[in-house]
């Protein structure tokens, strides 16, 4: 058995937290409790609605409450959206947004692909929407029309309403091709928490990575840039850190399941997947699938890398803490990286809960009122099942 010592400097040797190990002592950020993680996942979201809905009627809260045990929301694409819900404390509108989301039309072609999406048209016509496709090659247009989408997100989420827990989520600055980081917060700290929410995830991400808060100018276009898919919807232009025009889309280009933003500023996190255990796919017939399942595969990697990276640093965290005292001073004595190490390293107990098979409605099925009402279903359901710890040595994407 490797001496605990032996271990905790392996662990350093390994670079499991390169940032970290560089960062000062005065670098340490007070972490919260708990934190919701909110994966993206389009119309599957309506899994998470219906774990929260379970979670909400299980503590017996009211609208307007926090959920407990969560002190903040982290969330991409659709998460995000959900989020803000569960950060605002309305479970019920949640709920009956999501009952009536099939009736709004979101997901619409673009006039020039109309046919593209039409059984009856004739082949001249499907053959001249399919032409029209190269033109996405010049220029930043898309399929999919984004003023829907865009317009329900401004008639169903209002600045005014109050937050009671933090939300922070991640966006894909395409201009200069990195991820950033949006929040709101409840309280008169908009500084304070954006400094310090900063300061820890520099520690955990990089020295440069960008926090921004969503200020009510901002906020729609932030949230829907989080779940503007490249090449579904265009890229989403707002100001940039600069005050420059930048374009943005889908977070979960970067985090898909931001749970690096939880592990940053939360002592646990409990993570709510939109998918089962991978199967293989066989229908890679078109280049739309091909897009796809490689998009898939490097959202799945990410989380891996997430989930993994956070397991390994909180679990070297912790034998740092259980230390004797006296080996940790001589330890410590003598290389300071180690007293960054135990002084920055976030230690974070992870959980989550999927569905144990796929769900009856597809990422773009927001029209889909059987499937997403099934999908709700589920997630309430699950609830029961509970959070499972995670263990690298199990977890099973």
């Amino acid at each position: 058995m490797i001496a605990r010592r032996g271990f905790i400097v392996a662990l350093a040797a390994a670079g499991l937290a390169p940032a970290a190990l560089r960062a000062r002592a005065e670098a340490q950020v007070a972490a919260l409790g708990s934190a919701l993680v909110l994966s993206g996942g389009g119309a599957r979201g309506a899994y998470q609605a219906g774990v929260v809905g379970a979670l909400a009627a299980t503590s017996r809260i009211a609208d307007g409450s926090p959920l407990p045990p969560y002190e903040v929301v982290c969330g991409t694409s659709i998460g995000a959206l959900n989020g803000w819900y569960v950060a605002t404390g309305q479970y019920t509108t949640l709920r009956r947004l999501w009952n009536g989301i099939a009736g709004q039309d979101l997901i619409q072609l673009k006039d020039r692909y109309a046919a593209l999406g039409d059984s009856e048209s004739g082949v001249l016509d499907r053959a001249a929407a399919a032409f029209r496709l190269l033109g996405l090659r010049k220029n930043q247009s898309a399929l999919l029309e984004s003023e829907p989408v865009y317009d329900w997100i401004v008639r169903n989420l209002d600045p005014k309403i109050p937050l009671v827990m933090p939300l922070i989520w991640a966006v894909t600055n395409l201009t200069h091709q990195r991820p950033e980081y949006f929040f709101v917060d409840p309280h008169e700290r908009a500084t304070e928490f954006s400094a310090r929410f900063m300061k820890a995830l520099q520690i955990s991400l990089g020295p440069q990575t960008v926090v921004r808060e969503a200020t009510p100018d901002l906020l729609h276009r932030a949230i829907f840039a989080s779940a503007a898919i490249p090449i579904a919807f265009d890229p989403v232009a707002m100001p940039g850190p600069d005050g420059d025009v930048n374009l943005y889309c889908d977070g979960g280009v970067a985090s898909n399941s931001p749970v690096a933003i939880a592990h940053s500023i939360a002592h646990a996190a409990d993570v709510v997947l939109l998918d089962p255990p991978f199967e293989p796919e066989e229908n890679l017939d078109d280049a739309v699938a091909v897009a796809f399942s490689a998009y898939g595969t490097m959202q799945r990697k990410l989380l891996e890398v997430e989930m993994r990276t956070a397991y390994f640093q909180s679990m070297g965290s912790r034998a740092f803490r259980h230390l004797p005292r006296r080996d940790l001073e001589q330890m410590t004595r003598s290389n300071q990286q180690a007293v960054s190490y135990v002084e920055s390293v976030p230690d974070t107990e992870l959980r989550y809960i999927r569905p144990v098979k796929e769900l009856p409605v597809s990422v773009a099925g927001f029209n889909d009122a059987t499937g997403i009402d099934q999908t709700l279903q589920l997630g309430w359901l699950d609830v029961a099942r509970g959070f499972t710890p995670y263990d690298w040595r199990t977890f099973v994407l």
